[in-house]
């Protein structure tokens, strides 16, 4: 009886402890989701690889989202309609003031390409930037094709 229940724990955790996805794989799941969501036609995009390449604390976003910011894109939002930079907005601000650590990490800046075969027209770039919460889902609250700028 003994042995019966040290089996069924063992493959308890083993069965847990594979369940839980990584770091990366949740980024990646995340991406895709948000590019499944958006995406047109019967293509859909699919992730080559990501990097992190900035993370920014609860403290650093709550300098830049905040009551006075937030109104400012509602305000926006009646004369040019953005919903999409209205909602990220909303949900950034939401998120930030349930934080209570002023110097976990809020937000993370990723950048992604996508594979090139998925694409439906060649002419569509393959490199994008992301702006991730750092959620319990790793929301994606913002996407735009990624451009590398010279400081010359």
């Amino acid at each position: 009886m003994k042995k019966i229940f040290t089996i069924l724990v063992t493959i308890l955790l083993l069965t847990n402890c594979q369940e839980e996805k990584t770091f990366d794989l949740k980024i990646t799941d995340s991406l895709n989701g948000f590019l499944k969501d958006k995406s047109a036609g019967d293509k859909f995009l699919e992730i080559e690889s990501f990097e992190i390449i900035k993370e920014y604390t609860v403290k650093e976003r709550k300098e830049k989202v905040n009551e006075n910011t937030l109104n400012a894109v509602r305000t926006m939002n009646e004369t040019f309609p953005s919903p999409d930079i209205l909602a990220q907005f909303e949900k950034e601000f939401e998120f930030l003031n349930k934080q209570t650590d002023e110097t976990a990490i809020a937000l993370y800046e990723v950048k992604f390409v996508v594979k090139k075969e998925t694409l439906i027209n060649e002419e569509i770039p393959t490199d994008y930037k992301a702006m991730i919460l750092n959620d319990k889902d790793l929301s994606v609250i913002f996407m735009s094709i990624f451009k590398e700028v010279s400081h010359h």
